[in-house]
C-alpha cells in the first residue's frame, strides 16, 4: 500500500520506519529539514521494543513529491492539523483514506472540517513512549496497541484492509464499532501521566514508584473518568487508576511527549489532553480542580521556555 505519513516526529516515524520494513511504499512528510534529509541519505532507524532497525522510505518537505497515497496517517500535534493537512493536499485524493492518529480531543472533529467524514478513519496509538533521538532515528519503549474505527462508526471492508497493513508489519491491531470509548481510554492514560512527568521530571516509571506523584496522577485519573462518566461514554475497562498503573508500568522509561516538548521549548498539546478534560467538565458541571492546576502548571512552563 502506498501510505503517506503526515508529521514525521516520534510516532510518525516509528509507524513510517514499521510499515516501510513490511513492504509497503511509504512516504514521510514533514517540515524538518534536517530530518528530512537524514532519512533520504540513510534511510530512518527505529529502535527499541519492536527491535533495531534501519529501513529505506521516502521522505520530502514538499507534498507535491508525493502524489496521491492510498492511506494518509496523519500524526501531528493537534494545534498543527490544519496547517499539515493543507500542506499534505497533494497527498490526498478522492479515494484516500485519512488515518488520525493523534492525542487528545477534538483532533478526529478537526479532520473532519477540513476533509469531510466520508474517508476518514481515527486511530489511538497506545503504549509507545516515542521519542526523537536525532534526524533520521526515533526510539519507542512500547508497542502496545493500534485501535483503529471509522468516524462515522462501523467496521468496514476498509477499515479491516487498513489494519491487515498494519499487522502485517507486526503491531497489536484492533478494529472497533465505537472508536469514541477508546478516544477517553487513551486520554485518561496521558491525562494521568503527562503533566505529572512534566512539571515533576520524572519517568513514568518514577511517577508509579513515587507516592506523592502518583497521588496527583491518581487525582487526575478520577476526574477525568468522571467527566466521561458524565458524558454517558463506557471506557474499555471498569478500573480507570489500575488500567493507569498498568499501561504506564509497560514503558517505565518513557517520558511523554509534553515533557519533551518543554524541554526542547515547543509548544505543548496540554489544551487537547488535561486542558479538553477541563472544558468538557466545564459544560457538563463536573469538578476537575487537579486538572485545572496542572493546565495551569504546564501553560507557566510552557511561556517561560517559549519566551
Amino acid at each position: 500500500m502506498k501510505v503517506g505519513i503526515v508529521g514525521a516526529g516520534a510516532m510518525g516515524s516509528v509507524y513510517g520506519g514499521i510499515l516501510g520494513d513490511a513492504g509497503n511504499e511509504v512516504w514521510l512528510l514533514d517540515v524538518w529539514k534536517e530530518h528530512v534529509e537524514a532519512i533520504r541519505a540513510r534511510g530512518i532507524r527505529v529502535e527499541g521494543a519492536s527491535g533495531d532497525r534501519t529501513v529505506l522510505v521516502h521522505a520530502t518537505l514538499d507534498a507535491k513529491e508525493v502524489g496521491a497515497c492510498e492511506l494518509v496517517v496523519v500524526a501531528t500535534k493537534g494545534y498543527d492539523t490544519e496547517a499539515a493537512v493543507k500542506n499534505a493536499a497533494p497527498m490526498i485524493g478522492r479515494d484516500t483514506l485519512v488515518l488520525t492518529i493523534q492525542n487528545g480531543l477534538g483532533n478526529a472533529e478537526r479532520m473532519e472540517r477540513l476533509i469531510g467524514a466520508r474517508n476518514l478513519l481515527v486511530g489511538i496509538a497506545g503504549g509507545f513512549g516515542a521519542s526523537v533521538v536525532g534526524p533520521g532515528h526515533v526510539h519507542h519503549n512500547g508497542w502496545e496497541a493500534i485501535h483503529l474505527g471509522e468516524f462515522q462508526g462501523g467496521v468496514t471492508e476498509r477499515l479491516n484492509r487498513v489494519a491487515e497493513v498494519w499487522k502485517k508489519g507486526g503491531f497489536r491491531v484492533r478494529v472497533f464499532e465505537d472508536i469514541q470509548p477508546l478516544i477517553w481510554g487513551k486520554l485518561v492514560g496521558n491525562v494521568g501521566f503527562s503533566t505529572v512527568c512534566t512539571v515533576t521530571g520524572l519517568t513514568v516509571g518514577e511517577v508509579i514508584g513515587s507516592p506523592e506523584a502518583w497521588s496527583i496522577t491518581e487525582a487526575l485519573v478520577r476526574e477525568a473518568f468522571a467527566v466521561a462518566e458524565a458524558k454517558k461514554i463506557a471506557l474499555p475497562y471498569d478500573e480507570p487508576v489500575r488500567w493507569v498503573r498498568e499501561f504506564g508500568s509497560k514503558m517505565p522509561g518513557a517520558r511523554p511527549s509534553m515533557w519533551q516538548d518543554i524541554q526542547a521549548g515547543r509548544r505543548t498539546e496540554i489544551d487537547s489532553i488535561n486542558g479538553g478534560v477541563v472544558r468538557e467538565a466545564e459544560v457538563l458541571g463536573v469538578p476537575v480542580p487537579v486538572n485545572r492546576v496542572m493546565v495551569s502548571l504546564v501553560k507557566a512552563l510552557e511561556a517561560k521556555r517559549l519566551a
